[in-house]
């Protein structure tokens, strides 16, 4: 799973963020292994997955021992519990629990005699992509010369709407090229309504296209809690004025990791 990598805070990431926000001070975290959770659900269909590791220090070699043999469920608060099945070392995933949205899910881990459980609520709408432009950019100080694109979506009315998005080119992550050195793009583009609420937004990728490219980018709409983790990540890792250090989780003290509970739509195009 993706966010395994971020754990203990080993590798970059390059993010673009809109707006303003707070930052958040967080301390150090170099003490014992501690157990790292992850799992998701959206509303489209499963099987869904958590993936539980033992977490790593900020200097050390960028591998998580998975875990395995823990008690896995989750539950929602319409009165349905899923135990979920391991299906490899440290991967768990659900069999029949379909997300909706407007619900609330609860993942519950138990392992060597310790409870882990977090929260995350599906925010009740669904925020489509309504379509992708392109356009082309010859060479300047600011831009290599090329096609770039922009995701229009319509927020909701009423603040409190969180985003994150994910763009493949060609059915791959995108790997930027920053003065001769690549770097893969880890998929953290992150949005908010704080000050656009209600509007038509147009969000703007730094991707250099090609004609011929492929572009699919899918749009995630977040709750406050989820979006909250990804931002401090981003944060931390990207230099945003704090030491580095382990995001803040929804398991609490507890464990490292989140869990999240969105729901997800799409769209591609062709650049010509």
């Amino acid at each position: 799973m993706i966010m395994n990598k971020y754990i203990g805070l080993i590798l970059c990431l390059s993010v673009t963020l809109m707006g303003c926000e707070d930052v958040i001070e967080l301390n150090l975290d170099e003490g014992d292994t501690r157990i790292a959770i992850e799992g998701i659900v959206t509303d489209q269909a499963g099987p869904y997955t958590v993936t539980i590791t033992e977490s790593v220090g900020f200097y050390e070699d960028n591998v998580f021992p998975a875990i395995s043999g823990a008690y896995v469920e989750i539950s929602d608060d319409q009165g349905n519990a899923e135990v979920l099945v391991e299906t490899e070392e440290g991967v768990y995933q659900t069999t029949d629990l379909q997300g909706q949205r407007g619900v609330t899910y609860t993942l519950t881990v138990e392992h060597e005699g310790q409870s882990y459980s977090a929260q995350s609520r599906m925010p009740e709408e669904q925020v489509a992509i309504d379509s992708l432009g392109f356009r082309f950019e010859e060479e300047s100080l600011l831009n290599k010369e090329g096609y770039y694109f922009k995701a229009y979506f319509e927020d909701p009315p009423g603040l409190g709407d969180y985003y994150s998005f994910n763009v493949f080119v060609n059915g791959e992550v995108y790997v930027f090229d920053f003065d001769g050195e690549m770097i893969e793009d880890d998929n953290f583009w992150l949005y908010s309504d704080k000050y656009t609420d209600g509007n038509v937004q147009d969000y703007d990728f730094p991707h250099t296209l090609g004609e011929g490219d492929e572009v699919y980018v899918e749009l995630r709409h977040l709750e406050k809690s989820t979006y909250d983790y990804y931002r401090m990540l981003v944060d931390v890792i990207d230099g945003g004025g704090v030491a580095p250090s382990n995001p803040i989780s929804n398991f609490g003290d507890t464990a490292l990791g989140y869990f999240g509970a969105f729901s997800v739509t799409s769209i591609e195009a062709t650049v010509e």
